[in-house]
């Protein structure tokens, strides 16, 4: 005869009906960290803007009489990672601070400044994040007209031209918007559903008709209410109700007895 080995059967429907037990706790957990988010973040938000201006590179060397055009485009793409990284030497930045009379160092101004090129263009944007929008595009501006001119100096470029100056933009670039604080939420809620669930599969008591016939493979016959529960459940509820009343009865009957006498 074979030993049957309990074991414990969790259904896709056993995951929906703690979902939807949870849930309420889950959708508590989530807004309550995205409102500690918001207060945290409202109370040390430091604003910060950004300008972006847009340098165009044509590759001819000074001295050349090429009137190959595809010569020239190609060269230029090979050489916009160059003129990155010449915008942020200290030839450039040594400059631009020096010109605007800027009291921040060399490193942290390289750290406010950052480029883009477009794929298969000769096109370089820069942007820089200040304090305010007109400081970023004073800045860029002077970045981008400063780093034309070393450019064409160190490499012989004929022609890098400043294409459009800085942006002026008085939104704030670093406000965290609705998005962050609805991506919050959503892992705080799977990660508070995630607890739940580990705490449910590691359970191995028996709460239920259901989870002994799950478990031990039996069929329930019959149910023994637990006689020495007080108010758990409704049988000891019940219980002590009854000899409440009793109690009562027995205690009037005695007054009554006693006031005939």
């Amino acid at each position: 005869m074979e030993q049957y080995t309990p074991a414990r059967v969790v259904t896709l429907a056993d995951l929906g009906r703690l979902f939807l037990q949870k849930l309420w706790i889950m959708i508590l957990a989530a807004a309550a960290f995205m409102a500690a988010m918001f207060l945290v973040i409202h109370l040390t938000f430091v604003p910060r803007y950004e300008s972006t201006a847009t340098l165009y590179i044509l590759r001819q060397e000074k001295n050349s009489t090429s009137a190959d055009s595809s010569d020239d485009f190609s060269l230029a793409l090979k050489v916009v990672n160059d003129c990155d990284y010449l915008l942020k030497s200290h030839s450039v930045l040594d400059q631009v601070i020096k010109d605007l009379n800027l009291s921040v160092a060399y490193e942290d101004l390289s750290k406010c400044i950052s480029t883009v090129n477009p794929d298969n263009t000769r096109i370089l944007e820069v942007t820089v994040e200040a304090d305010s929008p007109e400081e970023a595009k004073k800045i860029v501006d002077s970045v981008c007209t400063v780093g034309a001119d070393k450019i064409e100096e160190a490499m012989g470029f004929k022609q890098v031209n400043v294409f459009e100056l800085g942006t002026l933009d008085s939104k704030p670039s670093n406000k965290t918007g609705l998005l962050v604080y609805l991506i919050a939420g959503v892992v705080v809620a799977i990660l508070v559903y995630t607890g739940f669930l580990v705490s449910f599969l590691a359970d191995d008591r028996i709460h239920s008709e259901d989870d002994l016939e799950k478990t031990l493979g039996l069929s329930v016959l019959g149910e023994i209410p637990d006689a020495n529960a007080r108010d758990r459940g409704r049988y000891g509820h019940y219980k002590h109700y009854g000899y409440y009343r009793a109690d009562k009865k027995q205690s009037a009957a005695q007054g009554s007895g006693g006031k005939s006498k």
